[in-house]
């Protein structure tokens, strides 16, 4: 298969060298690809996804009998991330490397306690992008922006994030189900977003982790494929080198095991996770 690059997200503003979201989407054949957000939306029983993406979760369960279970605790992780912060006095939420907000979504999570809560959501692929558009479009509290989640300062400036987002007051900062996408320096990245974010706030993030063998070289190589137009490729990193990056941001724990042992089941997913307070 041919690998093609989507440009970088543009820097805020409407246009970048005569780029628009719904340019790429226009030139995209994205139904005869799967799509790796819509496969973890099937993964975790959303009806966002469509019969190539559930082809390529079923592919993905071949592989890895535990890549769903691996989803849920994530998701899981997650939510309890989301009602920690609300329970801190937190009202507003972003969320980076979103992917489909359907089935579990932050906003449906944080909703349910504060309906007047901010959430925005935040993806590099634009194809996620415009379905999660979709999604939202009918709730004023809600924005999803096409932004790198590697640029903090551009994300914070894009005008959905910096007209419902108040940076002077605590945010919930969550990179969960993301961060194993990004081959940059994590701990770095992770730090320079707690910078940026006022005293109080809340960081959550999360990596797949997994020991080098066989099965998981054909893992990334399946995953890889599954992104629409090669938007990324899988950089999955060794346990203690996950643990070093995430300790960034707090404790590091399998997901499953946060904020107390056992607190999303008993088998260990290989899926490190952190939350710390700013």
């Amino acid at each position: 298969m041919q690998v093609e690059y989507y440009p970088a997200p543009p820097p805020p503003g409407p246009r970048v060298a005569g780029l628009e979201l719904d340019a790429i989407l226009a030139s995209a054949a994205d139904l005869e690809l799967p799509n790796y957000a819509r496969t973890v939306d099937a993964l975790l029983g959303g009806g966002a996804n469509f019969a190539v993406d559930r082809a390529a979760a079923a592919e993905l369960r071949r592989i890895d009998p535990l890549v769903e279970a691996r989803a849920r605790a994530n998701r899981a992780f997650v939510r309890r991330a989301v009602r920690h912060a609300h329970a801190e006095g937190i009202d507003q939420f972003l969320d980076l490397g979103c992917g489909i907000p359907s089935i579990q979504s932050v906003h449906g999570v944080v909703h349910a306690v504060n309906p007047h809560a901010r959430v925005a959501y935040v993806d590099l692929d634009p194809v996620v992008v415009a379905h999660a558009r979709e999604l939202v479009a009918d709730l004023p509290e809600v924005s999803v922006t096409w932004a790198d989640l590697r640029s903090p300062g551009c994300v914070l400036d894009a005008t959905e994030i910096a007209g419902r987002l108040d940076p002077s007051r605590p945010i919930a900062l969550l990179a969960c189900g993301v961060l194993h996408f990004v081959h940059d320096d994590l701990a770095a990245l992770l730090a320079g977003w707690r910078e940026l974010l006022a005293p109080g706030s809340v960081v959550a993030a999360t990596h797949l982790t997994a020991p080098r063998t066989a099965a998981r070289s054909a893992a990334v190589t399946t995953v890889d494929r599954m992104y629409s137009r090669g938007l990324a490729g899988l950089a999955l990193r060794d346990p203690a080198e996950v643990g070093d990056a995430l300790a960034v941001v707090g404790p590091v724990v399998d997901v499953v095991d946060w904020p107390h042992a056992g607190a999303g089941g008993r088998h260990r997913m290989n899926y490190l996770g952190a939350v710390g307070t700013v």
